[in-house]
């Protein structure tokens, strides 16, 4: 695949996964917990105020993935979503001890699209 096409797959790809933690990090960081709990966040397990920060670091990292969009700025990239890999290894502990297995295909999913964006932006910084 030519090295633009690669770039610009990747860089939608942190978009939508930037809009997606970005959305998931204001739930966690703002909703009540038992909003929370409805929605199987694994930070209801955690005492409140770490979840909210967990949802504030969701949101930062967020910010940090759309650095793909700005020249030079692929390391910023690349360690936003290694964080955000650490983040998900989390989330799917969490949910194993509590027996919400149903949950670690989509942390699974993420933790994959993340370790590319990662490994691709970290190829790319010079």
């Amino acid at each position: 695949m030519p090295s633009a096409v690669c770039r610009a797959l990747i860089a939608a790809l942190c978009v939508l996964l930037a809009l997606f933690f970005a959305f998931v990090g204001w739930n966690k960081a703002f909703a009540s917990l038992s909003v929370l709990a409805q929605h199987h966040a694994w930070t209801v397990f955690l005492p409140e105020w770490l979840g909210r920060l967990v949802g504030w670091s969701e949101m930062i990292l967020a910010a940090f993935l759309l650095s793909v969009l700005v020249p030079r700025r692929s390391r910023m990239t690349a360690i936003a979503a290694m964080a955000l890999v650490a983040n998900q290894l989390a989330a799917a502990a969490v949910h194993l001890t509590y027996g919400e297995t149903g949950a670690l295909p989509q942390n699974a999913v993420l933790i994959a699209l993340l370790g590319l964006i990662a490994y691709q932006t970290r190829e790319t910084v010079r």
